[in-house]
C-alpha cells in the first residue's frame, strides 16, 4: 500500500466543516445512484463499493489513473477490478480482511446483469462525487464519509442522512481531546460504541498534530453492528491507523472483556490464513465463512 506523508494534522475548522458537508453529499449522491436503480435494501453492497474504490486509492500513488480504469470499465469488469483491488489489499493486510468482510459479499455472488450495472452506476455516482478527493487526500482526515453513507442508505429517504453512526466533528474533537490528554506513543485508544469510527478519525488528527503516527498506537473499537465495524476498519486503512487494529462485533454489556475477545479473535483469523500465500486465497477463505 502507498505510504503517504504525515501531515502536521493541522486543519482548520472551515477546512473539516467543507470536508464533512462534501461527506454529506457524497452520501446522498451514492444512496441516490443506488436506490435509482431499484436496489433491494442491501446496504452491505453501496458500502462496498465506495468502500472498493477508496482502497484501490491507497495502493497507488496516481489517483487520477484509479478513477479513470474505473469509470471506463464495463460493468462485469469493475467486479473484476475490485476483486483484483481486495486481493492486494489483504495481501498486505490480512488483518483487514476479517472485519471488512460484510461489505464483499457482492464480489462473490453470481449477480445478474442488472444488477452488476446498478453496482457500476453506484460506483459511477461515487466517482463523479469526488470519493477519492475525501479518501486519498489530506481532507481524508476531516471527515467520516462511511459514516455518512451508513446513515443515508438506512435513513428512509437518501435525501435525510441518520446520524445513527456519524458523530458530528466538533464533538468527536472534544471527545478524543479528553480521552487523550496525556498521549505519549504506544497508547492505546479505546471507543466501546465505535460506529464507524468517528471518535478513531478525531483522535488521529489530535496525534497528528502533536507530530505522531498513528500507526504507533494501538486501536480497540465495539459496536454490535457488523457494517459499521466494516466501514471503521476501512477507515482505519484511510486514516492510516496501522496494524494494531482490533475491532468487535458484539454486546458490550454481555461480553465486558471484549477487548481481549477482540484480539484472541483476530489472533485466530490470522493463524487461519498464515498459510495463504496471497489475497486471493484470502478471498476465497471468506468466501467459505
Amino acid at each position: 500500500m502507498a505510504r503517504r506523508k504525515h501531515g502536521s494534522g493541522k486543519a482548520s475548522r472551515g477546512n473539516r466543516i467543507n470536508a464533512e458537508a462534501h461527506a454529506l453529499t457524497l452520501a446522498v449522491e451514492i444512496a441516490t445512484a443506488w436506490h435509482r436503480g431499484g436496489g433491494a435494501d442491501r446496504p452491505e453492497v453501496p458500502l462496498g463499493v465506495p468502500a472498493t474504490i477508496a482502497a484501490a486509492g491507497l495502493l497507488v500513488d496516481r489517483t487520477a489513473d484509479v478513477a479513470a480504469g474505473m469509470k471506463s470499465a464495463s460493468p462485469e469488469s469493475f467486479i473484476d477490478i475490485a476483486r483484483s483491488v481486495w486481493a492486494v489489499t489483504f495481501s498486505r493486510r490480512p488483518d483487514v480482511a476479517m472485519s471488512v468482510y460484510p461489505l464483499l459479499g457482492w464480489l462473490f455472488a453470481d449477480a445478474d446483469g442488472a444488477s452488476v450495472r446498478q453496482i457500476k452506476a453506484t460506483a459511477d455516482a461515487a466517482l463523479r462525487a469526488g470519493l477519492l478527493e475525501v479518501t486519498t487526500t489530506e481532507r481524508r482526515f476531516d471527515c467520516d464519509v462511511f459514516g455518512a453513507l451508513l446513515g443515508a442508505l438506512r435513513s428512509r429517504t437518501a435525501t435525510k442522512v441518520n446520524a445513527q453512526m456519524y458523530t458530528p466533528g466538533d464533538i468527536a474533537c472534544a471527545l478524543a481531546a479528553v480521552a487523550l490528554d496525556d498521549l505519549e506513543p504506544g497508547r492505546s485508544f479505546c471507543d466501546d460504541a465505535v460506529g464507524t469510527g468517528g471518535l478513531f478519525r478525531a483522535a488521529v488528527c489530535l496525534i497528528r498534530s502533536r507530530g505522531l503516527d498513528p500507526a504507533d498506537m494501538s486501536w480497540f473499537g465495539a459496536d454490535v453492528d457488523d457494517l459499521a465495524i466494516a466501514a471503521a476498519a476501512v477507515n482505519g486503512l484511510i486514516w492510516g491507523l496501522g496494524p494494531r487494529v482490533y475491532l468487535y462485533v458484539g454486546d458490550i454489556l454481555v461480553h465486558p472483556h471484549w477487548s481481549d475477545e477482540a484480539r484472541a479473535r483476530r489472533a485466530r483469523f490470522l493463524e487461519e490464513v498464515d498459510s495463504l500465500n496471497n489475497g486471493i486465497k484470502v478471498l476465497d477463505f471468506l468466501k467459505s465463512l
